[in-house]
């Protein structure tokens, strides 16, 4: 719920483009993208994965692939608006991000914009700093509109969350909280955050 906060915290003036969910997942985001007017182009690399979006979507605005990874299948300059969440470190896992970039850059249209939402812990650290991953977009002429910490992984209300000690229906107020101060707080180097980039294709 925090993620989804942040990302229409950004786009809220935005509707009835075209979305690319890359590393589209079970579809959850792709399902708040057709509720709000976008058509969602989703890629996925896990067919368990693929299958559940599939069967959430609501098939005349939303295409979803399977990808094995390498080249987008979409032509060039044809989407609005990219979203990426969580796909950094298992991307570097197969080499460098400057081909995702690159292949990101391709399918933007002119003044489109990338959406990036990765946590900064260990398992990213071994591969890049959190701030290699905007070096690399701003190396490849993206501009940055926004890029702060949206959420701290490890803190005391996430484990009343997980407990089952919290109702559902303060989540959307925590999420709203978090978000905020987050924004405002000064960042610990060790301190485990899901940072939030926006980027221009300019």
């Amino acid at each position: 719920m925090l993620e989804e906060a942040a990302i229409w915290e950004r786009w809220r003036s935005l509707s009835g483009g075209i979305v690319l969910d890359y590393g589209c997942g079970t579809g959850w985001f792709g399902g708040r993208l057709l509720e709000r007017g976008f058509r969602v182009l989703g890629l996925e690399v896990q067919r368990e994965f693929l299958q559940e979006a599939r069967s959430r979507a609501d098939g005349d605005r939303a295409l979803l692939v399977f990808y094995a990874g390498g080249t987008i299948p979409l032509k060039k300059e044809s989407v609005d608006l990219i979203l990426a969440v969580g796909v950094v470190r298992s991307l570097m896992d197969r080499g460098p991000l400057d081909g995702a970039v690159e292949e990101w850059r391709r399918c933007l249209r002119s003044h489109g914009r990338l959406l990036l939402i990765e946590t900064d812990n260990a398992a990213l650290r071994r591969k890049i700093k959190v701030e290699g991953i905007k070096e690399v977009l701003t190396g490849q002429g993206f501009q940055v509109l926004a890029w702060h910490p949206i959420r701290k992984t490890s803190w005391w209300g996430l484990g009343l969350v997980k407990a089952g000690l919290l109702p559902f229906a303060l989540y959307a107020r925590m999420a709203g909280w978090e978000l905020r101060r987050r924004k405002e707080e000064r960042v610990h180097p060790r301190c485990k955050m899901a940072y939030m980039g926006e980027f221009l294709k300019s």
